[in-house]
């Protein structure tokens, strides 16, 4: 029994070599394509960034989507972790649907920036439906080990939340007058401002579980990296949420800023889902051979 959990322990400690190794690489790779693709933006004409941002928005949520597709073949919906990738593989692919339609849009009708609700909005509200239930099926699996410490980050995020969409609200209403407010309003329509404030808010479905699955996984490489870097990608999304949305009520065209941090949520979830399809559902498939010979 000592000799086997010996040899047992050896196992273990050789796969959390392979893990941390890949960890490594993985988290050179997404610092890499973050930077080089900032770079390639920041460095282009100003004429051209938008058209670049886009092109590149909408190439790694292809990538994103692909390896999501790719894990519900392999994975089926038969494991223990079936619904929550599914969730978020159809999450993902609803955003990269409201994406490609700006990308027509964008260069087919010359639209450059999207001021009225269409289909790209559908999308992606449906999304947020989905990828909250990706979110909730993880936390479903995982055990709490903190509570108060949980929770006390999740009010510091919550109320920071607030408190920067407060400021936001506050410095409006301050430095803009009645007419220029009106002009926003008879130009944008308020069911299309309270379409895009519904965004910061939707976020909120995606952060507080977020910040908990953040808090409570670590240390686990094999089944918690996917879940810590999928989460880290819903959050990074909302950050760019509430940076764009505090550029459309002001009714300025919004900062190409952001869309860097749309494309970088896409590379850190295409990341995450090839963790899950190297790791994660390889062992899984070789386990389930293993015991059907």
């Amino acid at each position: 029994m000592v000799i086997k959990t010996t040899i047992m322990t050896g196992i273990e400690a050789k796969d959390n070599q392979i893990y941390k190794k890949s960890l490594l690489y993985l988290i050179v790779f997404l610092f890499s394509s973050a930077v080089l693709t900032s770079l390639i933006i920041m460095l282009s004409d100003e004429g051209e960034r938008h058209s670049i941002a886009i092109t590149a928005l909408n190439s790694a949520a292809a990538v994103a989507t692909s390896l999501g597709i790719i894990s519900i073949y392999r994975y089926r919906l038969n494991g223990s972790h079936a619904k929550s990738y599914l969730f978020l593989t159809l999450g993902i692919t609803l955003w990269f649907c409201a994406d490609l339609n700006l990308l027509y849009l964008y260069f087919a009708e010359g639209i450059t920036e999207q001021k009225q609700i269409s289909i790209s909005d559908i999308f992606w509200l449906i999304g947020y439906a989905f990828l909250s239930l990706h979110l909730i099926s993880v936390i479903r699996t995982i055990h709490v080990k903190n509570v108060s410490k949980t929770i006390t980050i999740i009010l510091i995020f919550v109320i920071g939340f607030i408190i920067i969409n407060l400021v936001q609200s506050a410095s409006y209403n301050l430095f803009i007058n009645n007419v220029e407010r009106e002009r926003i309003y008879n130009e944008f329509g308020i069911t299309n401002l309270i379409i895009t404030i519904m965004y910061p808010i939707l976020d909120l479905s995606l952060i507080i579980p977020s910040v908990i699955i953040l808090v409570n996984l670590y240390r686990e490489y094999q089944h918690s990296i996917p879940w810590v870097l999928s989460s880290l990608s819903l959050l990074t999304n909302a950050i760019a949420d509430n940076g764009y949305v505090d550029d459309f009520i002001r009714g300025s065209p919004s900062s190409w800023t952001w869309d860097l941090f749309y494309i970088n949520d896409f590379i850190i979830m295409a990341a995450a889902l090839y963790w899950f399809n190297r790791f994660h559902i390889s062992d899984h498939l070789n386990v389930n051979k293993a015991k059907n010979e």
